[in-house]
């Protein structure tokens, strides 16, 4: 992608003008072709101006990003979320793994973004998108896949084929059925936040497990669980009761 056309949607002006100052005095390789401060206003005006990007706001009262890709139904632009912090939808771009700049807007991440806008696997965002939808409007239960980046773009994942999810440094492994396995850069906490209600446990400072994929509880001096792929992993003892405790909610023990 040599020359990236950007366009620019939130409700407040100065957001615009910070974001397109930023583009067009650090990044060489942008052009801004459009802006806009409504989900109607930006509607038209990507449809009348192809983009490679587009800098999207999250909260547009009375409206919200997420509406305006609705309005799409195959998107053919990446998308970059601006947000203040706001709790759900960061949620529910870390579950997407769709990138997103915080409030107030720094040059250095504008930069990475565009590095990874640069390298992504055209098409994939439709299935991104298609995802991070479902999650606003379920409620948590109701949310089944999660996305990591991989090399080549992105991997959408069924949570049920996650056996366990250990540490590494700031790097998390995840573990898959048959035998694939993830490595990811990010912390074993961020999954724990996004996974712990549904069905995963953190039992060890560097596991957590999905509760479903146990075939086997080792009790006495070092309690461990073995999981479906034979892996045996401890529990560590203040875990230990909790643990037992939760389970118990889920299969018959």
């Amino acid at each position: 992608m040599s020359n990236i056309k950007a366009a620019i949607v939130d409700d407040e002006v100065r957001n615009i003008h910070i974001l397109r100052n930023i583009l067009e005095n650090y990044c060489k390789d942008v052009t801004v072709v459009g802006e806009a401060q409504n989900i109607n206003e930006a509607a038209e005006m990507i449809k009348n101006n192809p983009i490679d990007v587009l800098f999207l706001d999250i909260e547009m009262p009375p409206h919200n990003g997420f509406q305006l890709l609705e309005m799409f139904p195959v998107l053919n632009f990446e998308v970059i979320f601006i947000t203040a912090f706001q709790e759900y939808a960061l949620q529910a771009i870390k579950f997407a793994a769709l990138d997103y700049l915080l409030k107030p807007i720094k040059v250095s991440e504008v930069e990475d973004a565009l590095e990874k806008v640069k390298k992504s696997k055209k098409g994939r965002l439709n299935e991104l998108a298609s995802i991070l939808k479902d999650y606003v409007k379920n409620n948590d239960n109701a949310f089944s896949k999660i996305v990591i980046p991989v090399n080549d773009g992105y991997n959408v994942i069924d949570l049920k084929d996650i056996i366990y999810c250990e540490a590494f440094d700031s790097y998390t492994k995840i573990q898959l059925i048959s035998n694939v396995s993830h490595l990811i850069s990010k912390s074993l906490k961020e999954y724990e936040e996004m996974l712990s209600d549904k069905g995963f446990y953190r039992v060890h400072k560097s596991f957590l497990i999905n509760i479903h994929h146990i075939v086997k509880i080792i009790k006495g001096l070092g309690t461990a669980v073995v999981m479906s792929d034979q892996k045996n992993i401890p529990i560590s003892s203040r875990k230990k009761d909790e643990f037992f405790t939760q389970l118990k909610g889920v299969i018959n023990l």
